[in-house]
């Protein structure tokens, strides 16, 4: 089945903000999801996935400064 990476930048306040999202194709006729999913005639609700695999997440980069939500809080906006 197909699936989700997600890459996230993270902060030092342990938030993360999602920077990339794609899609990887399993190359499945029988994934909905797939480019590959079969065009013809066939019952998809009963023999094709009907959902993906888990999100897998990554994360890609870490700053040493916190979120920009949090930066405000600190500075009293």
């Amino acid at each position: 089945m197909c699936y989700k990476i997600i890459q996230y930048a993270e902060y030092s306040c342990s938030h993360q903000t999602v920077t990339r999202q794609q899609v990887v194709d399993c190359r499945k006729r029988d994934c909905r999801f797939s480019p590959s999913h079969q065009t013809g005639m066939h019952t998809c609700g009963s023999t094709c996935s009907q959902i993906m695999l888990p999100d897998q997440g990554l994360i890609m980069e870490q700053f040493s400064n916190p979120c920009p939500r949090c930066r405000g809080l600190m500075n009293g906006h």
